[in-house]
């Protein structure tokens, strides 16, 4: 495999090589699902750069940190491993490549200013088992091959944070990070979609989930969405809840770089974040990605300026790794929110 990769229909779909965020992108792609224009640095690109010799220094200390190591220790042993990587990587031999492929990218996104996300995309990523998602760091409205360079770097250092850490405890061998560099795309909205209810792991529903602007307050569990739950074979919205969203993420105006939470105009605060044809849009989506994969599966969506379905573009998609693996009579606590759910199962999922 190459070392840097472009990420179209034409990528082979491959996690040991593009890490999960990589392959679902170049899965998204193979379908004919709407992504923005993308290159990887595999994981062979990874293993180049950072060279056997400091590769085996930083498996050696991260081995040698204690199973039962106190937070304040793995703190500051992680960090050591994290300063390691970075310093170890500072003159890499894939800089020109990187800026090559960024100058190829800009021309491919007809964007003479482009800005892009820089994605951690770990080759144990969204494994069978485990879904390391929110484990390794994602940079938004990078700019310039310098600074793309240095985000680059530290996505491999993340391999090295101490949540991954902690949750990868004897599930990894092969010590890997591919790093996704990605169109930023300017989403007027932006959410998360599972191809079956997250409350009960009902598999005839889509649940969406969305807010005005960038999707990372959602993500990351900070803001409350307007939720949409849909018939998956009738395309109706059986349940509708518009939340009152006070503020949005967007593209830092002074710098441009970052994000920044702005306020929202008291008309904008209790609208609909997306409409009804972005909705049936991303169910025609939900069902077309389940359908080809075979199991239930999970997705990050933005949407930009335009009309549907153009403007509605995916950022990510996984395999859903809750649900899928429980009994299908098995439900939620009545009463509990779809995010709720999901999160109180994931956090007995990485407790085991």
């Amino acid at each position: 495999m190459r070392p840097i990769v472009t990420i179209d229909a034409e990528a082979a779909a491959d996690v040991a090589s593009l890490g999960g965020k990589g392959a679902g992108l170049a899965y998204l792609s193979s379908l004919g699902v709407r992504i923005p224009p993308a290159f990887a640095i595999t994981a062979d690109g990874f293993r180049m750069a950072v060279g056997e010799a400091l590769l085996r220094e930083v498996r050696s200390a991260l081995d040698a940190i204690p199973e039962d190591a106190a937070a304040d220790e793995l703190d500051t042993r992680t960090a050591a491993v994290r300063q390691l990587i970075l310093d170890g990587t500072e003159s890499h031999p894939l800089s020109d490549e990187i800026g090559g492929s960024l100058e190829a990218l800009a021309a491919r996104a007809a964007d003479t200013e482009l800005c892009v996300a820089v994605r951690s995309s770990s080759i144990a990523e969204d494994a069978a088992d485990k879904s390391f998602a929110g484990e390794h760091d994602t940079y938004l409205w990078v700019s310039g091959a310098t600074e793309v360079d240095r985000r680059v770097r530290e996505c491999w250092a993340s391999l090295a944070t101490a949540r991954a850490v902690a949750y990868r405890r004897g599930s990894i061998d092969d010590l890997a990070m591919a790093v996704v560099v990605q169109q930023m795309a300017p989403a007027r909205a932006a959410g998360v979609m599972m191809t079956l209810n997250p409350v009960n792991g009902d598999r005839s529903k889509v649940m969406i989930e969305s807010v005005w602007g960038l999707g990372e307050p959602l993500v990351s569990g900070e803001a409350t969405p307007d939720r949409y739950l849909v018939d998956k074979i009738t395309g109706e919205v059986v349940r509708r809840e518009i939340a009152d969203k006070a503020t949005c993420a967007v593209r830092d105006p002074d710098t441009g770089r970052g994000v920044v939470n702005a306020e929202l105009d008291v008309g904008q605060r209790d609208a609909s974040s997306l409409t009804p044809a972005e909705i049936a849009e991303l169910v025609r989506i939900a069902r077309l990605v389940e359908r080809d994969a075979g199991a239930p599966q999970d997705a990050e969506f933005a949407i930009v300026d335009g009309h549907a379905p153009d403007n509605v573009l995916l950022l990510q998609c996984r395999p859903e790794t809750v649900w899928s693996r429980k009994p299908r009579e098995a439900i939620a606590p009545a009463g509990r929110t779809a995010m709720e759910a999901v999160l109180a199962t994931l956090t007995q999922t990485k407790a085991r």
